[in-house]
């Protein structure tokens, strides 16, 4: 997963500095996890509903022309199921319009192009220095206020590396050579681009808004959604460029268009033949042991949802558009949460148990953490 450095312990390796260090104990959990340390316009028409003053839809074309339409509507967003985590409550009314989202997570073949064709240098390509992250984290353990145990984080997190998983201790640790192009295992290009944080997610949406000759989604500096003419928005309808799926859109995604499922395949069931998890985990009424492949899969390797969506529980983590915050009761619309200092992040991974790839779980972590399990997908308004 993400860099994570929890109260629990933390380790810290590193496979070609030459040496490896012992678990660090005491950390409080604030990377990733702390791995985690770390929607067709309708015809408009005269008053007279003139047929001749109609204008057709426009035609879906590029990228757009392959991602899924997801028709708008209202569901009851969050734990539905009463099995969660509190941040998965209250469970409020949420209403969204339509949407396009793509079917798949962003491949390492797409990733490459971006990377090829700007340079771009992703958050865990930073500079390596291996012995100042290791202060660092020293003074992290130390318990330091809130605002300093942010600076820490932000600080260690401006270095190469990326969390990843141990499989076998089922732990996390960090390592500074790890990072979108090599982790422990092999990946083909098919398989989700990973190591990525959500600082790097935005900047493949604008590349690829610009690639097709539309307004960009993001101030990269700031994160805020931006309208056709570059002005800050809330309102997801003025924004033209590809983005990230806001945190219910994601949701309402997942579930089929809010209905009562527990995972993205549309099934209330977690199988190892049907989702990308450690399903050699027991103890889960909802899960069927079976085999854990330690790993990512090329994605459309198992059954979409009825939207024709994949990989929306397991495989990899998919970045969201949302500050992570409590959920508001209140009925909303084209609800997301533009203030807080985490992200969220969505739909599991190939190393959680069936209870973390459940539709409605959620986690928070910094915009640039990342791990071997981090990546994303777009979407665009309609």
């Amino acid at each position: 997963m993400l860099l994570k450095l929890s109260n629990r312990s933390a380790t810290f390796a590193t496979r070609n500095a030459g040496f490896a260090l012992r678990r660090l104990p005491g950390i409080a959990a604030v990377l990733f996890s702390a791995m985690l340390i770390l929607i067709t316009a309708q015809p408009s028409c005269t008053p007279q509903d003139s047929p001749a003053a109609q204008v057709a839809p426009e035609e879906p074309s590029g990228y757009l022309a392959n991602m899924v339409l997801v028709e708008g509507g209202s569901f009851m967003m969050g734990d539905i199921f009463n099995e969660g985590k509190e941040n998965e409550k209250p469970i409020r009314q949420v209403t969204l319009d339509d949407f396009y989202l793509s079917p798949y997570e962003i491949t390492v073949t797409e990733f490459r192009q971006f990377v090829q064709d700007t340079r771009y240098i992703t958050s865990a390509e930073g500079p390596k220095h291996i012995e100042k992250q290791m202060e660092l984290i020293q003074q992290l353990m130390a318990r330091p206020s809130e605002e300093e145990s942010r600076r820490l984080v932000d600080e260690i997190l401006s270095y190469s590396g990326s969390a990843w998983w141990d499989n076998d201790n089922l732990r996390f640790g960090m390592d500074p050579d790890i990072n979108w192009r090599k982790h422990f295992f092999e990946q083909s290009d098919r398989e989700p681009a990973v190591c990525l944080s959500w600082d790097d997610s935005i900047h493949y949406c604008n590349w690829l808004s610009e690639e097709e000759g539309l307004p960009a989604a993001y101030d990269l500096k700031t994160g805020e959604l931006l309208d056709e003419n570059g002005n800050p928005t809330r309102d997801l309808t003025l924004v033209r460029g590809y983005r990230l799926p806001t945190e219910a859109e994601w949701e309402y995604a997942a579930r089929e268009g809010g209905k009562e499922l527990r995972f993205g395949n549309g099934k209330n069931i977690a199988e190892s033949d049907e989702i990308n998890f450690r399903a050699d985990a027991e103890g889960l009424p909802f899960s069927v042991v079976g085999e854990y492949r330690k790993a990512t899969t090329p994605v459309g390797s198992f059954a979409p949802n009825a939207l024709g969506l994949y990989d929306m529980s397991g495989n990899a983590w998919e970045w969201v558009y949302d500050y992570f915050g409590p959920f508001a009761e209140e009925e909303t619309v084209n609800p997301f949460r533009s203030e807080g200092y985490k992200r969220v992040i969505r739909g599991g991974r190939w190393g959680g148990d069936a209870s973390e790839v459940r539709a409605t779980r959620r986690d928070e972590y910094e915009a640039a953490n990342r791990c071997d399990a981090s990546g994303f997908r777009v979407a665009r308004s309609k």
